[in-house]
């Protein structure tokens, strides 16, 4: 903290959007502000919150300069993100929830990874943080570390967990690929629609293996434990199926592993959504999955042998006998 300076063109732009975070957001600010990286702004975009949040913002703005605050109405987490990306003066992009904290070399790392490999996209494992300790995340293990790649030569990483808080995105490159949230109303899974377009579009990935981010597990105003939105999911990831079809010669290869990587993340939604919705949401799931059969776009070879078993079951039974069949997660 007490930084007196402000960087007008920093190397770095981290984005935080804000909405009702009071308990956890003192500890996410105070990481940033002490990050090794000193080349570095830091944008809070306050999504209309109704508790203290704004005060904290505040005055983390008034002590140090790198921070700014952007008040909004409340519109939702993509939303947030896509103004904060307008406005960010940053040759790099990150982006931080306020209940997570990240290490504080965290994107002195990311940056050094990304000026060695000329990367347009940088990312790191993680820590589940909950009960006050850390549970290792190694979310890129198996894929290249160090070594830059493009995703088509490693397309497996299309199909791990969408942490866009654990990287480091060059703006042009979202600019030029018109790479940016979809403003939903809520936090919605917007961050797995953009995690999907970055590995679609971008030619030069780097990881880096050392976990980086503490993502708190034990926020119970966190929007994963929500049970609405029975549909949303299916939405943003037909989203980044159409931009992906937008590029054919990558779709060629991307489209059976985006097939993997969607079961994986309906097996999910199946889970949280009521039991009454379950028929419905797997007629979706089998329409989705019937037309990339048909079109020569699913490779069962791909899936794990049980999540093979199971797509195979609810395309030959349907989706009522699928769901009577699994009352609770399948």
């Amino acid at each position: 903290m007490g930084e007196q300076f402000k960087v007008s063109t920093p190397k770095v732009s981290v984005l935080v959007p804000v909405y009702n975070v009071e308990r956890f957001l003192p500890q996410c600010l105070d990481a940033l502000c002490g990050q090794t990286l000193r080349d570095i702004e830091i944008i809070c975009i306050n999504d209309g919150a109704t508790d203290g949040s704004s005060a904290i913002l505040h005055d983390y703005a008034d002590r140090d300069q790198r921070v700014r605050v952007i008040d909004k109405a409340n519109s939702g987490y993509g939303a947030s993100l896509n103004m904060g990306l307008s406005q960010a003066a940053g040759e790099y992009v990150g982006i931080v929830e306020p209940d997570d904290f990240p290490d504080r070399r965290m994107f002195k790392k990311l940056l050094k990874a990304a000026e060695r490999t000329g990367a347009d996209v940088v990312k790191c494992n993680y820590y589940n943080y909950f009960d006050g300790a850390d549970h290792l995340v190694e979310n890129f293990a198996g894929l290249p570390y160090r070594r830059p790649f493009d995703p088509v030569d490693q397309p497996r990483v299309v199909c791990t967990i969408p942490s866009i808080w654990t990287g480091l995105y060059r703006k042009s490159f979202l600019e030029r690929e018109g790479i940016s949230l979809r403003e939903t109303p809520g936090a919605a899974f917007q961050d797995a629609g953009f995690s999907l377009k970055v590995w679609f579009a971008a030619r030069t990935c780097a990881l880096v293996k050392k976990p980086l981010l503490h993502y708190r597990m034990d926020n119970p105003g966190s929007s994963s434990k929500t049970t609405d939105k029975v549909f949303i999911v299916c939405d943003e990831v037909a989203d980044a199926e159409a931009f992906l079809r937008r590029r054919p010669e990558r779709a060629v290869v991307l489209l059976p592993w985006l097939a993997v990587d969607k079961w994986g993340k309906y097996r999910w939604n199946y889970e949280r959504i009521s039991q009454s919705e379950h028929v419905a949401f797997a007629q979706r799931v089998a329409a989705e999955y019937q037309a990339a059969n048909a079109a020569g776009e699913l490779d069962f070879s791909l899936f794990a042998p049980d999540d093979a078993a199971l797509l195979q079951q609810l395309l030959r039974d349907g989706a009522e006998a699928f769901a009577a069949a699994h009352p609770d997660s399948f």
